[in-house]
């Protein structure tokens, strides 16, 4: 009689062990959740992270306007003919005139800001 009432005693000992065990453990999965998402297993709170806005060097391709340059306008001489006969007059002074050069594209290196922004994670593990 003392051998089953000890066996029976260490089977109800054993269930009662073992239940508290996995409720605690069961209550440990959601308080830990709720403090710090990224032990949660699976979910939509550890599926996106933040990525802070930064900036990138970049390659774009970029029109680069063409330079200016002086150019001399050769002055204009005609002959012409007037009361006092005929002679070679000016007709235009020379001057400096400013022209721009065509301008081209180029590929240049420009440094960019990316906006912060939410990414979905590979896996929910």
């Amino acid at each position: 009689m003392k051998v089953l009432f000890s066996s029976l005693l260490i089977g109800v000992l054993t269930v009662f062990l073992s239940s508290t065990a996995s409720a605690q453990r069961i209550g440990s999965y959601t308080s830990s959740s709720a403090l710090a998402p990224s032990s949660y297993r699976g979910g939509y709170v550890a599926s996106r992270v933040w990525i802070p806005g930064h900036y990138e060097t970049v390659w774009q391709r970029v029109f680069v306007p063409g330079q200016f340059q002086r150019v001399w306008v050769e002055p204009v001489y005609e002959w012409r003919i007037g009361t006092c006969g005929v002679r070679y007059v000016c007709v235009r002074a020379g001057y400096w005139r400013t022209v721009q050069l065509p301008g081209h594209y180029e590929n240049q290196r420009v440094r960019v800001y990316r906006d912060g922004q939410w990414i979905a994670r590979g896996s929910c593990n």
